[in-house]
């Protein structure tokens, strides 16, 4: 009985998790609400979509918009645009962190985050196929804190950008919070760049497989 309080007792007291590191395995699926594209309105996990593929994935803390962020927003979907050939994808995920449950349960939450966004960022929420879509290379959604039980970020960062390749992270940039400016961004934007120039970032290629040679048939007697 002691030892179980003792093990009880250190457990509760382990410190929180700093957060992703390079050379780790991609944490795993999440489902943000996704905002912008054919997809909006729809709980979707980006990583599905971009498998062994290079992707940047951006974590912003909280769901307040930064200042300059929508210019922000186009420069990173232009630098994807532009790396088709790479098969680069990215995806923005605003985190609710004070939001304690999962999304598609926090209804006025919900609401009230994607208002605040879509107000600032000028989508088009209901839907419909035609929304406006001013970043078609990015995924752009939110999702509740339960997304950084995989994800996790220190208390003082405010963003956290991923870049991966092969279902492993290749590098991790962080921005404490409320120091995001247009010359971090660059900065990051940079880095992508450099990533994909050598070859950190470079696409997956799969070996084909051979066709397997015919089996030889014995002549009819």
């Amino acid at each position: 009985m002691l030892m179980l309080c003792c093990s009880v007792l250190i457990a509760s007291q382990a410190p929180a998790p700093a957060g992703v590191s390079e050379n780790q395995p991609v944490p795993g699926p999440f489902h943000p609400l996704i905002l912008n594209g054919p997809l909006t309105g729809r709980y979707h996990c980006p990583l599905s979509d971009f498998g062994a593929r290079p992707f940047v994935l951006i974590l912003m803390r909280g769901t307040d918009v930064p200042e300059g962020f929508k210019e922000m927003l186009g420069e990173l979907d232009q630098l994807i645009g532009k790396n088709q050939a790479a098969a680069l994808r990215g995806a923005v995920i605003f985190v609710g962190d004070k939001i304690d449950m999962p999304l598609y349960l926090a209804n006025a939450e919900r609401k009230a985050a994607r208002d605040k966004i879509d107000e600032v960022l000028g989508f088009a929420t209901d839907g419909k196929p035609d929304a406006k879509n001013p970043y078609p290379s990015i995924y752009v959604g939110v999702d509740s804190s339960e997304v950084l039980k995989s994800y996790p970020m220190a208390d003082d960062v405010g963003m956290s950008a991923l870049l991966a390749r092969d279902y492993r992270i290749k590098s991790v940039m962080r921005v404490p919070v409320g120091q995001l400016s247009a010359e971090k961004w660059k900065a990051m934007l940079a880095e992508v760049d450099a990533k994909l120039i050598d070859k950190t970032l470079a696409p997956v290629v799969r070996p084909r497989l051979k066709p397997r040679a015919p089996v030889p048939v014995a002549p009819a007697q």
